[in-house]
């Protein structure tokens, strides 16, 4: 897969001139920089190897840094680096799932996991579009539906440390102040703007209630269409009827994105920027929770 934004020249040659050779046993030794140190060292003796030294390392950068195969390695480089930045991002929010959306990933895993088994034994291994198309949408499932875990967990934390009852005994408290003979206007000011304020935390909470119970349907709806899609290669295992569950699972995906974009907002300003916003573009790992997870 192409990247979306491809290495400029100077990344390229910043790689040429870090770049080292591998000893076994003695780690990577920057060739290039103990090049530079021994001609720079040479000139005090001669400042003619100073010349020597800058046109050979001249000649050596830019042969490197135009290389197609050099510069391939350093795509290849940055993919991966990007690959490891994103998948601590989904460990450590697999770290602070609660037990339960802890386990319910894991079903999800265990979904996937039966659903491309039951594929792999029922497609051909020269069918290679359609082994690449399965990987592709079923592993983009399961980043989805942690985020969305995540989400859902902030909202309910959010929920339990404010309660409605509290809220509206504090207004009611605030509104018999109000009734006190001989008020004064600076005081009157005060408490009806505590009023309006937790009024307006009512509203959020009404807001916040409808927005898990969103989350909560989308959750559902995407173990569902799985339990359906399973269901369905143990009734067709044709490649048509492979074809067929595969495409439910993108019409899944796409939904479900569709649905995160339109909440793209309220998402972001609960658990942050996507998981999947990176520079360059790169097949997802399935997000697998630690088979062995320590629970406070």
């Amino acid at each position: 897969m192409k990247p979306k934004i491809k290495p400029g020249f100077s990344d390229y040659l910043a790689e040429a001139f870090a770049a080292g050779l591998h000893i076994k046993g003695m780690g990577e030794i920057p060739i290039n920089k103990l090049f530079i140190l021994g001609v720079f060292i040479l000139g005090f003796s001669n400042p003619g190897f100073w010349f020597l030294g800058m046109a050979l390392e001249f000649i050596y950068l830019w042969f490197l840094s135009t290389n197609p195969r050099f510069q391939n390695y350093v795509v290849a480089k940055q993919l991966n680096e990007i690959k490891e930045s994103r998948s601590d991002k989904m460990n450590e929010l697999i770290a602070s799932l609660t037990p339960d959306n802890h386990s319910r990933l894991k079903r999800l895993n265990a979904n996937l996991a039966e659903i491309n088994k039951l594929m792999r034994w029922n497609l051909d291994e020269n069918a290679g579009f359609m082994n690449q198309s399965r990987q592709q949408t079923l592993n983009q499932l399961p980043s989805i539906f942690l985020k969305l875990l995540k989400t859902k967990q902030l909202i309910e934390e959010s929920l339990q440390r404010t309660k409605a009852a509290d809220i509206s005994n504090e207004i009611k408290k605030l509104e018999k102040q109000m009734q006190t003979p001989d008020i004064s206007p600076a005081i009157e000011k005060s408490l009806r703007g505590n009023i309006d304020i937790h009024r307006k935390r009512l509203d959020n909470l009404s807001y916040a209630k409808e927005n898990e119970m969103l989350v909560e349907m989308e959750l559902q709806r995407i173990e569902n269409q799985l339990h359906l899609v399973r269901e369905g290669i143990a009734l067709d295992s044709s490649p048509e009827g492979l074809s067929s569950n595969i495409d439910r699972i993108n019409n899944t995906l796409g939904e479900t994105q569709d649905w995160i974009n339109n909440n793209s907002d309220f998402l972001r300003k609960l658990s942050g920027p996507p998981i999947d916003n990176m520079d360059l573009e790169m097949d997802s790992d399935p997000v697998v929770p630690p088979s062995n997870r320590e629970l406070e």
